[in-house]
Formats: structure tokens, sequence, C-alpha cells
């Protein structure tokens, strides 16, 4: 069985073997941080401009792109290029949103949000309306038609992106009169004969931005996020807990106190001895150690 893979159901002596362990790899966590941000740094970051529009004392941005930027010298810089050389359009990649960029401002009128991505960083499907989809008037003259009868499919449902083919054509369209499998076999035959340089020189580099992309997210998240909640405050050289974004009782040697305080015997918070207490019965997760559990507790 593969070392620490007991998750819920545990002798007593297994929790203190693997608190154990894992209370000696903390002299790793700062070598750990500076490995991250160095990866980060070596990774790099892409970031997309978009056309601002004005809301009331706020900002929300349209999914217009203006411009494309990359970290100069990264190994995401490197790849754009080549995509770029390879005749591919970095708009076409991803929109590259950040969640996280948009800030809530204190104005006169009150709290205003500025977003620097469309939806503020998320792209989510639209919530269903009450009598959805609306009419809309026309022109007082007559000469503009209304763009909804009413009588139209609802967007309930539909993703809030203009890159989302069904929400752009006002619905989820059958085939209809439309022979699409003419349609198809003539995109086929129009492609086929450069399918392979399509992979290789296109979409296989896209995917490597994208994974490349996803992963500095990923060790953004252990950095930031991960590491703090567990060690913020508690070791040299790491930042002070933020309380106002981490439990403090989240902490791992906190929650390692509390485990102790649940399976051992203890007083005023203080081990006595790693022994079942006199309530391990009473727990259904857990059982007291047998000799055979002395050795092998990682397992």
């Amino acid at each position: 069985m593969p070392s620490f893979s007991k998750m819920a159901i545990f002798p007593v002596g297994y929790f203190r073997a693997t608190a154990e362990w894992l209370l000696r790899e903390r002299r790793d966590v700062v070598i750990c941080i500076d490995t991250l941000q160095a990866e980060l740094l070596r990774i790099g970051e892409v970031k997309m401009d978009y056309r601002p529009l004005k809301e009331g004392a706020g900002i929300k941005m349209s999914e217009q792109r203006r411009s494309f930027t990359v970290t100069k010298g990264s190994s995401l810089a490197r790849l754009v290029q080549a995509y770029i050389a390879q005749g591919g359009d970095p708009f076409d990649i991803s929109g590259f949103l950040h969640p996280d960029s948009t800030e809530w401002v204190e104005t006169d009128s009150g709290w205003v949000q500025q977003q620097k991505y469309p939806g503020g960083g998320f792209i989510a499907p639209e919530s269903v309306g009450y009598n959805a989809p609306f009419a809309q008037p026309m022109s007082e003259d007559g000469s503009v038609p209304p763009e909804e009868t009413g009588f139209g499919s609802g967007r309930a449902g539909m993703i809030q992106s203009h890159r989302y083919t069904p929400g752009r054509m006002y619905g989820r369209l059958d085939r209809g009169g439309w022979d699409y499998s003419t349609v198809n076999r003539l995109m086929h035959d129009v492609r086929k004969w450069a399918n392979k340089e399509i992979k290789t020189r296109l979409q296989d580099m896209e995917w490597r931005i994208l994974k490349l992309s996803d992963l500095a997210e990923q060790l953004t998240q252990e950095r930031d996020i991960v590491l703090m909640e567990a060690f913020a405050g508690q070791l040299n050289n790491m930042p002070l807990l933020d309380s106002a974004q981490i439990d403090p009782k989240r902490l791992c040697q906190v929650l390692i106190q509390d485990m102790y305080t649940l399976l051992y015997e203890t007083k005023a918070g203080i081990v006595l001895g790693f022994r079942a207490n006199v309530e391990t019965g009473f727990l259904r997760f857990t059982y007291p150690d047998v000799p055979e559990d002395v050795v092998g507790q990682k397992g």
C-alpha cells in the first residue's frame, strides 16, 4: 500500500507517523517557495488588453481585444514568437483571463467594480430570466425592426462569450434545410492536404502555450494559497498570516494539535502519551494500535 494512503480510517499511531513526517518536511517549505517563484519567472505570463466600457462610475471590459503582451525572455515568449512565425494569430489561442485582476474601488457614489478582463475574468453561463426572452421595441419611425421578438429561444445556459457559437446564432439550431454533410465534406477537402502542418505548426504550439499558462496558474496557487494556508507566519521568511484571507484554525500545526487532542491522552492540550485515549471507542474513523502496527505505520 502506498505511503500515507489511509485517509478516513486508520489506527491512532498512523496519524502520529504521518504528522511527524509532514512536520519534518517543513524545513523545505521556504526553499519550495523560492523554487516556485523562480519557475514562475522562467515561464512568464500572457496578458490580453481589452477595450474598456464605462458602466456608471465603474469600468466594464468588452471582448474586443486590442493588444497581446507576454513576459520578455520567458518560455512563453519564445513559444509565442515561434507560433507567430508559423503564421499563428495569438488572439485566437485563448482569452487568457485573470479573475484575480478585478478590483473594487471606493468612489463618492460607493464601491464600484473596475474590470481588466471581460466578465471580471470569468466566463459563465447566463442565468434564466423571468419570462425571457424579452421582446425589444421597434424604432419610433418603424424603420429599424427589433432584434428580439420575444418568440425566440431563451439564452439561459448559454456561455456569455462571443466565442460561443450558439449564443451568436440566437440558439442551438438544428440542421434545417442546409446539407451540413456537404459543407463538412467541402471543408475537409479544402484542408485535408495540410492537416499535418496545421497540427504540428499551429495546434500543437497552441496547446503548449495553454499548458504552460495553466502550469503557471497552478504554481501560483501552490505558492500563494496552499503553502500560505499551511504555514503562513509560522516559518522564517514566510509572510505573516492574513486572518482576513486565511483561517488561523486551518494552519497545519493547529490541525495536527486538534487531532492529537482528539486521538491521544492529553491534559490541558498537552499530549501525555501517544496512546489511544479512553474515548477512542466512540470515534468511528480510528482504532487503537496493535503490536503489528508499530512497524510500517506509513502504509
